[in-house]
Order: structure tokens, then C-alpha cells, then sequence
């Protein structure tokens, strides 16, 4: 982290921490509800890889900060021109608009996770992340397929990109 002088001490200065830069949003056109080809395979890399890593950095949670996600995703070395998609998957809603109305993006949670919603959880919107990734650690997507509620509803072979 950088530091900073500041001018305005007379008496030899005091150095303090620079200010963290605002955690970056992907750009609107990234954020638009439809999966393409790209974003799906981000959003798997997010729920198979980015899961599981932020589990295993900072305990299971019910969500992560947006710096955690990010960093998280950096280290590692997953793609970042979706990040958005990572943060409807691993932020609470509140931190999720909150990120996105600093950045003066209007991004649509809702539309977001319906879109995830509709590509990996049998249209469902109702899934949660952590079960997800309780499921992809513990390797019981055999299992979670013939549960009841939501889970059953997942394509888990599309999801984990098994033949």
C-alpha cells in the first residue's frame, strides 16, 4: 500500500496510508442479463473455482465482500471482464448495488441471478451459493441431483463440465 506525506505538517511530516482505490465494476455491457458463451464459462469458473478458493481463504460464508471477491479472483488468475457476474454470485444484494451505484453502473441483480438462474439451477433464482459450493467441495453432485428443492434442479454434469 502506498503511502502519503502530508504537506500540511510542519514538523517533518507524518506519512499515512493512501486512501484504497474503489473495487472496480465490469463495464454495463457486461452486466447485461443474457449468458453468452463467454459469461457462462466465466460464471462456472466463479461457481466451480471462485467458490471454493473463497471458502477456503475466508471460511464459509453466506457472502463475501466485493475486495475479497475480487482479490480472490485475481490470485486466482480467473477472468475479470465478467467480474460482475461474481460479485451477483458471492456478494449479499445490498454490497452488490452498493459497489455498483459508487461506480455509477445500474446493474440488475435480479435479472443477473435470474440468468444464472435460468443457465445452471432449472430456472430457479432461489439457489444459494454456499450449497453450491458445500456440494462442488464435497464431490456430491450425484447426491445433490436427486435432493429435493432447488438442487435438484441442477444440471450439475453442465455445471461442473463433466461429459
Amino acid at each position: 500500500m502506498a503511502t502519503t506525506k502530508h504537506d500540511d505538517d510542519d514538523d517533518g511530516g507524518v506519512y499515512a496510508l493512501a486512501p484504497e482505490p474503489p473495487v472496480p465494476v465490469s463495464p454495463a455491457s457486461a452486466c447485461t442479463a443474457t449468458l453468452t458463451a463467454d459469461k457462462r464459462r466465466a460464471v462456472r469458473s466463479y461457481l466451480t473455482d471462485l467458490g471454493p478458493a473463497l471458502r477456503a481463504k475466508y471460511g464459509r460464508k453466506p457472502h463475501y465482500t466485493p475486495a475479497q471477491v475480487r482479490e480472490t479472483a485475481l490470485e486466482r488468475a480467473l477472468r475479470i471482464d465478467y467480474l460482475c457476474w461474481a460479485y451477483v454470485l458471492h456478494c449479499s444484494a445490498p454490497a452488490f448495488e452498493s459497489l455498483h451505484a459508487a461506480a455509477g453502473e445500474a446493474c440488475d441483480y435480479l435479472a443477473m441471478r435470474a440468468a444464472v438462474g435460468a443457465a445452471f439451477f432449472g430456472g430457479g433464482t432461489e439457489f444459494a451459493t454456499p450449497a453450491v459450493v458445500d456440494v462442488i467441495v464435497s464431490g456430491a453432485a450425484p447426491v445433490a441431483s436427486e435432493a429435493a428443492g432447488w438442487l435438484a434442479g441442477v444440471d450439475w454434469t453442465v455445471l461442473l463440465n463433466c461429459p
